[in-house]
C-alpha cells in the first residue's frame, strides 16, 4: 500500500530500493562522465596503476582472504552443527574450491564484489527445513530442540534462481520500501538466534532473582557469577567487531580482528578452568558424547553392584563366577 500510494504521490517521503533499470555497469569516469566497460583493466582505467601498487594491494587482499575463509567456514559449520540433526556430509573443501576457482576470479575480471556465505540466510533457510520439539526448562523459559530436517536441493535452486530473475523485475523493485527490506533482514536475525547460548545468557541479566533463572545446563556446572563474567567479555568482543563494521575509517580492521580472536580464546584459559569452558563454550557433540558416556559408566557400576548383590551368603550359589585354579589353591574358593 505505501509503494502505491508513494507511486501515485511524489512528495511522500518514502525511501524506495535503488534498483537499476538496465543491466550495465554504474560506475561513471568523474572526468569523461563515461559508464566503465565491462572488463576490468588490472592497470587502471587509463594505465596509470603503478605495478608496485598491484604488490601492495595483497596486504589488504590477505584481510578479506581470512575474512572469506572464517564466514565461508562458520557458517557451514554452524549450519552442519550436529545438534541440527543432518544426515548428509558437509563440504567445506569443495565450497571454497567453487569460490576461489570459479566465482572469485570472475568477480574480479568484471570488478564485482566479492560473495561472502549469507550466514543469517543461511540459517533461516536451515530452521524453515526443521521441524522442533519445544522443551520446557525448569525454572521458566523454552527451547526448540530439532527434531528432524528436510534435506533436499530444490529450495536452494528456486532462492537462486528468483535471485537471478529479479534482474527482470527490476522496474518493478524500485517500488519496494527499504524499511520492508529492513524489518524482513530483521526478522531473519531475531529468529536465527533461538538457542544461542550468548543471547541467552545476557537475558539472564534482566532477571535480578538467581532463583528463577532457567535451569540451563551450563548453570549447573559454573557458578552465575563466572557466567557473568565470561557473558560480559563475549559482549565486549562483539561490541568490538560491530564498531570495526561500521566505521569505515577502520573497517579494513574487521577481518584481522577476527583472526586475532583465535589468539585471545586461549587466554581465557588462564583464566577460566577447562571444566568451565567446556560448559560455557565447548564442542556441543563432545560435551553430548561425555554425557552419554557418564552415564554408560553410571549403568555398568549399577549392573556390577548387581552382579555382586546376587553372590549373597545364602548357603547357594546363584550367578556366582565360578572359582578359577589360582583362587582354590589359595582357599578363596571355598563354598558357601
Amino acid at each position: 500500500a505505501a509503494s502505491s500510494l508513494a507511486a501515485i504521490w511524489n512528495d511522500i517521503g518514502i525511501d524506495m530500493l535503488n534498483v537499476p533499470s538496465k543491466l550495465r555497469p554504474t560506475y561513471k569516469d568523474p572526468v569523461t562522465n563515461e559508464l566503465r566497460s565491462w572488463i576490468i583493466n588490472p592497470m587502471g582505467v587509463n594505465g596509470d596503476f603503478p605495478v608496485w601498487a598491484v604488490f601492495w594491494c595483497i596486504l589488504p587482499a590477505l584481510g578479506f582472504t581470512v575474512l572469506g575463509f572464517l564466514d565461508q567456514n562458520l557458517t557451514t559449520l554452524l549450519v552442519n552443527r550436529s545438534t541440527n540433526g543432518l544426515q548428509k556430509p558437509p563440504a567445506y573443501h569443495l565450497d571454497l574450491l567453487v569460490c576461489g576457482a570459479l566465482v572469485y576470479p570472475v568477480c574480479a575480471i568484471l570488478g564485482l564484489p566479492f560473495p561472502v556465505a549469507a550466514t543469517v540466510r543461511s540459517l533461516t533457510h536451515l530452521i524453515s527445513l526443521t521441524n522442533y520439539d519445544i522443551q520446557e526448562i525448569k525454572g521458566g523459559g523454552q527451547r526448540k530442540v530439532p527434531t528432524d530436517v528436510v534435506e533436499q536441493r530444490v529450495t536452494n535452486l528456486g532462492i537462486h534462481v528468483l535471485i537471478g530473475l529479479s534482474l527482470l523485475l527490476a522496474p518493478w523493485l524500485k517500488y519496494l520500501p527499504k524499511a520492508v527490506l529492513y524489518g524482513v533482514f530483521l526478522f531473519m536475525g531475531v529468529s536465527s538466534l533461538n538457542g544461542n547460548e550468548l543471547f541467552e545468557r545476557l537475558a539472564l541479566w534482566t532477571i535480578w532473582d538467581t532463583s528463577k533463572y532457567p535451569q540451563y545446563p551450563y548453570l549447573q556446572k559454573v557458578s552465575i557469577q563466572r557466567v557473568h563474567i565470561f557473558t560480559a567479555l563475549q559482549a565486549v568482543g562483539l561490541a568490538i567487531l560491530y564498531a570495526l563494521k561500521s566505521i569505515k575509517q577502520v573497517a579494513v580492521v574487521f577481518p584481522f580482528f577476527i583472526a586475532f580472536l583465535a589468539c585471545v580464546r586461549p587466554c581465557f584459559g588462564k583464566y577460566f578452568t577447562k571444566n568451565e569452558l567446556d560448559a560455557l563454550d565447548g564442542d556441543e557433540e563432545e560435551e553430548m558424547k561425555q554425557s552419554s558416556d557418564a552415564e554408560d559408566g553410571q549403568d555398568d557400576r549399577k549392573q556390577v553392584e548387581s552382579d555382586d548383590d546376587d553372590c549373597h551368603p545364602s548357603g547357594l550359589r546363584q550367578n556366582c563366577p565360578s572359582p578359577s585354579k589360582e583362587d582354590e589353591d589359595l582357599g578363596c574358593g571355598m563354598s558357601l
